[in-house]
């Protein structure tokens, strides 16, 4: 009964028309973007507040070290009382470690091995691609010297010079 009761208040206050509150709201809002846009006061308040707000969706987006909950907890205890530092209960807090995945553990050395492999990959295409064009520059060389001689010398000499049959 209560279910049927909560879904109806939720379709009466989603499809009702709009009050007080809600005609206020939207006038307010209007009226501080319009205020914004010509008070060059507020549009630096307003980008210092975007530029903290971009920072710390950046933090949380990196990846978190594993020292850093101890470091953390480190931190707030040396702000206590000399009393409250030393006390049997802050022992764990400066030794806890944040619990990371497998993962997270060999990200490094996983990081690492792909980059070290991309290098290696690079330097390999590298080398096979200079190494297959030198041997068709030297082929078309070979060609282009070839046929220069054959245009300019006599049969036999061409004959002597490049000879067709290779004995082994």
């Amino acid at each position: 009964m209560k279910t049927k009761q909560h879904t109806n208040q939720c379709r009466r206050i989603r499809n009702g028309r709009q009050g007080f509150w809600t005609a206020l709201k939207t006038r307010i809002t209007a009226r501080l973007s319009d205020h914004i846009v010509e008070c060059p006061r507020c549009q630096q308040r307003l980008a210092i507040v975007n530029r903290v707000e971009l920072g710390l969706a950046l933090i949380k987006t990196q990846p978190l070290d594993v020292g850093l909950l101890s470091r953390a907890n480190s931190c707030t205890l040396d702000v206590l009382k000399h009393s409250l530092r030393h006390a049997p209960k802050a022992i764990p807090l400066r030794k806890a470690k944040s619990d990371t995945s497998r993962f997270e553990k060999i990200r490094p050395t996983l990081e690492r091995t792909l980059n070290t492999a991309a290098c290696l990959f690079i330097v390999i295409m590298i080398k096979v691609g200079v190494s297959t064009s030198l041997l068709d520059y030297k082929d078309k060389g070979q060609t282009a010297i070839e046929n220069y001689y054959a245009r300019n010398l006599d049969d036999q000499i061409f004959d002597e010079i490049f000879p067709t049959d290779v004995p082994s």
